[in-house]
């Protein structure tokens, strides 16, 4: 999965623009990572916005094969934190949800180091987490 999403960002941002996809575990095993989506947006150096219809056919796409979004995952072009907009429009508002940023638009050695993973909180705020707390891999 790991390579797999930096390979989605490389060749989506191109080095140029932000981009984003989503890691999706079975809702009978929330925990396990089992797949990554990439949905279809338009996107610049400095933001990017998913497409309403696109997320409209997801959601209802996860629930025939009962999935869940563990986590959202996207790119920055330097730095990697959680901005205000990252903080206002994530795809859902949940506690427990999970938003990991890569920097550098994932052009970095493929891995974890350097990103800012942060988890919604049950008021509704963002915190800092470690990551390796947070992530189980699938095969």
């Amino acid at each position: 999965m790991i390579e797999e999403t930096f390979s989605v960002f490389r060749s989506c941002g191109n080095g140029e623009r932000e981009c984003q996809l989503y890691w999706l575990s079975h809702q009978d095993s929330p925990l396990e990572l089992m797949e990554v989506n990439h949905p279809r947006h338009w996107a610049s150096r400095y933001g990017l916005a998913v497409e309403d219809k696109w997320i409209s056919r997801f959601w209802g796409d996860l629930a025939d094969r009962r999935m869940s979004v563990r986590f959202q995952v996207h790119t920055h072009p330097e730095q990697a934190f959680h901005s205000a907009t990252d903080d206002a429009y994530p795809l859902m508002f949940h506690a427990g949800f999970l938003s990991l940023v890569i920097p550098d638009f994932a052009l970095g050695p493929v891995g974890f180091d350097q990103t800012y993973l942060t988890e919604m909180q049950p008021n509704g705020r963002w915190k800092q987490v470690p990551i390796f707390e947070r992530i189980i891999l699938g095969d």
